[in-house]
Order: structure tokens, then C-alpha cells, then sequence
């Protein structure tokens, strides 16, 4: 493997100007540049990319953290996130935890070690403002961690305000909202605020059934939309917290002989793909993952690059794409 001394020497000129060149510091000329870029590429010389952030006190790389890679929500973050740090020239470190506080904490060490540019969280970790020890701005996508993080979320209680609307104006008489969070300090909880407050303001009888974390990461709620359906047969339409809980809803319903829409209407939200290619194609909330994602990377690079304030708290709107099941 060829090292800086080897560039140095086949370019005709000092280490000291070979760093300089990488790390833009003081003048080199081009001639000299053209010749140290020529070296490089005849040696397959790569720099270490860790090593000149430990030099230059920051690197081109934006950490992730997410808790799960798999869950079809968080897919979407992490290619949103990726397509975004590339396009401004930066590289994305994705960390995912698994619901593990202490795999977080370890890795906002090994983040704040190697000198990132910044820090996108998607946590469901609580109290996560009290470990978080980093020189590096931090924004947190759906969740508001504390007053000094900046966060973004969707317009979550609207949300759920849409959901219960329009499932009331379908004809339903009596609702349920099955959520994945209402245990931890979420932002996601206003959803089921906004869908609890319309059915309070009209009357209509509603229920609350909680996910467990184990639910979130295995993705099978079957176990709980069986509880809903076996202690409210009466009920006739259902908000989820999340568009893969209406899928599995959906599922359920096919399973014990209910009729979605005719029977039971479901909602969604988030809006991922897999809406439009489910048969039935779901009702749901969307939210804007692309744009959210979007503002949290390039709040960053304005924040680095040029020392543009973070703003405390950005809401994103959100819209009800109604389809097939209700």
C-alpha cells in the first residue's frame, strides 16, 4: 500500500507539500498539484480519510444514527439521508442500534473520535440529551430530544387529526389508534392526541393499543391487532402509527374473515412504498421523508461550512392520500 512519503517522492516534492495539497492548507501551485494528483493516481494512493480528520479537526462524513436498518421506515431515512450527504459531497457513517442505549452512546464516542461533520439522530432512546458529547452540530429527525437539539418533525398531530377526520366522514362509528411509542416521550404521540382529540370533539367512542419495542423491531404486531379485534368487534375503524402496522391490520382482517374496507377501514402513516403495492393499497399520512431528510443534511453543511443557526424546531406538513382501504 503506497503512503504519502511514496507520493511525495515519485511527485518530485516534500511530504509537507503533499498534506498541504490534501488538506487545502496554504498555497500550492497547480503545476505542483497536477504533478502530486499524478503520483497519486499512478500509485493508487488513497488518502486516509480518518487520519486528515484527525489534522483538520473535522471530516466530510455525517453520522446516522437510526434504530433499525431493516424496518421499512427507516430504509427510507438511510437511502434519504445517503443521496443527500453524497449529492453535497460528503459520505454518510450509518449506526444502527438496535434499541441498545448503550450501543448509542458508543457510538456518538466513536462519531465525536473521528471528527464528523455532524450527527442526524433517529433514536427512540430516552434521556439520550444527557450523553450526547459531541463537537459537531446534532439534529434529530421526528423526535424532540431536548431544547438545545435542533429537531425536525412532521406535523404529527395533524396527522392524526386527518386520520380521524377522514375515517369519520367514511362512516365509521367507533375507532381505534394503534401506536408504536405512546410509552416512550415521543413526538409520534401527538398522532394519537390529534385522532383522540376529533373523536372527544365528535363524539365518538375511540380505544388506545400500545406497541412494545419488540413489536417495533421484529415488525409483527399480529399479536395486539388480535387483542384489538378480539375485545372491540364493533370496531370499524383503525389509525395506525405507522404504514407497516396497517399493512399487518389489514392482514389480520383478511385472516378472521373481516372485509377491509367494507368492514373495517384502516389508515396509515408515513406514506413508505409499500402503500401502493399492498393489495388493498392503504389509506395514509404521509409525511415527507425526502424533504425532512433533506433540511437535516443541509442544515448541517450551512452549519459547517458557514456558521448558519440551526433553527430549534421545524414542523414539515402533512397530507392524507386516501386509497383503497377505506
Amino acid at each position: 500500500m503506497s503512503t504519502l512519503k511514496d507520493v511525495a517522492e515519485k511527485a518530485g516534492v516534500t511530504v509537507t507539500t503533499v498534506s498541504r495539497m490534501l488538506n487545502n492548507r496554504g498555497y500550492v501551485s497547480e503545476k505542483t498539484r497536477n504533478k502530486i494528483l499524478k503520483a497519486m493516481k499512478e500509485l493508487n494512493y488513497r488518502p486516509n480519510e480518518f487520519a486528515r480528520a484527525l489534522s483538520l479537526q473535522r471530516s466530510n462524513f455525517i453520522g446516522l444514527i437510526v434504530p433499525s436498518a431493516s424496518n421499512m421506515f427507516f430504509s427510507k431515512v438511510i437511502d434519504s439521508v445517503e443521496r443527500q450527504v453524497s449529492k453535497h459531497g460528503y459520505k454518510l457513517l450509518l449506526c444502527t442500534s438496535n434499541l441498545e442505549p448503550k450501543k448509542e452512546f458508543e457510538y456518538f464516542d466513536m462519531l465525536s473520535a473521528n471528527k464528523v461533520a455532524g450527527v442526524i439522530i433517529a433514536s427512540h432512546t430516552q434521556n439520550l440529551d444527557k450523553k450526547i458529547n459531541i463537537d459537531a452540530p446534532v439534529i434529530s429527525i421526528d423526535r424532540i430530544i431536548s431544547p438545545d437539539i435542533p429537531a425536525i418533525c412532521s406535523d404529527n398531530y395533524q396527522g392524526g387529526v386527518l386520520a380521524a377526520e377522514h375515517l369519520i366522514s367514511k362512516g365509521c362509528k367507533k375507532l381505534a389508534h394503534i401506536s408504536g411509542s405512546i410509552h416512550l416521550n415521543m413526538d409520534a404521540n401527538k398522532r394519537y392526541y390529534g385522532f383522540r382529540d376529533v373523536c372527544e370533539k365528535k363524539g365518538i367512542p375511540h380505544v388506545l393499543i400500545d406497541a412494545t419495542e419488540e413489536q417495533f423491531l421484529s415488525m409483527n404486531y399480529e399479536s395486539i391487532i388480535n387483542i384489538l379485534l378480539d375485545n372491540h368487534p364493533d370496531v370499524d375503524g383503525i389509525f395506525t402509527s405507522n404504514d407497516i402496522i396497517a399493512a399487518q391490520a389489514i392482514t389480520t382482517c383478511s385472516k378472521r374473515g373481516i372485509k377491509v374496507p367494507e368492514q373495517i377501514k384502516v389508515v396509515g402513516y408515513d406514506d413508505i412504498d409499500l402503500c401502493k403495492i399492498y393489495n388493498p393499497a392503504i389509506t395514509t399520512i404521509r409525511q415527507s421523508i425526502d424533504d425532512i431528510c433533506m433540511y437535516a443534511v443541509e442544515s448541517i453543511i450551512s452549519k459547517v461550512e458557514n456558521n448558519k443557526p440551526i433553527p430549534s424546531c421545524i414542523i414539515f406538513p402533512v397530507t392524507l392520500i386516501e386509497r383503497e382501504t377505506t
